[in-house]
């Protein structure tokens, strides 16, 4: 605690969780080619997608659909650590809310690629990147 500021441990554990499922999402493929698999193979299951599937890059309806509910699961994660960043000391929102917005920005790009982290790696282009900052600011002074 500094300043009277509390520091948000649910939430800071919600935006580990969220980054860190980003991460494993974007890397998928190169994880894959290295014969590693970090997603649940009980939730490769729900969705009837095989470890050898996953190993062989197949992009199907089966893999969207499981891909759908990785990046929704960590979506609500990014959206609970939003709500400890007003808790935190002013001049560290700044830079909480822009690593919160280019990591989850990670996740559209996984969308706009059509779910396939196989051939392509999701990254955010500068520009946006770029267009993150203000936002960011903003929110750091306003929320």
């Amino acid at each position: 605690q500094e300043q009277g500021f509390d520091i948000p441990t649910e939430e800071a554990i919600a935006l580990g969780i969220a980054n860190q499922l980003t991460n494993i999402l974007r890397d998928v493929g190169e994880d894959a080619r290295r014969g590693r698999i970090y997603l649940p193979l009980e939730e490769l299951a729900l969705f009837n997608y095989t470890q050898d599937d996953l190993l062989n890059g197949v992009v199907d309806d089966r893999w969207r659909e499981l891909m759908r509910f990785q990046i929704q699961r960590a979506r609500k994660y990014y959206t609970q650590a939003e709500r400890g960043i007003r808790a935190l000391s002013p001049d560290i929102r700044w830079p909480v809310w822009s690593a919160l917005l280019l990591y989850s920005k990670i996740l559209n790009e996984i969308e706009r690629n059509q779910y396939d982290v196989f051939s392509k790696r999701a990254y955010v282009p500068t520009r946006r990147k770029l267009l993150c900052l203000p936002v960011a600011l903003l929110r750091s002074k306003v929320l």
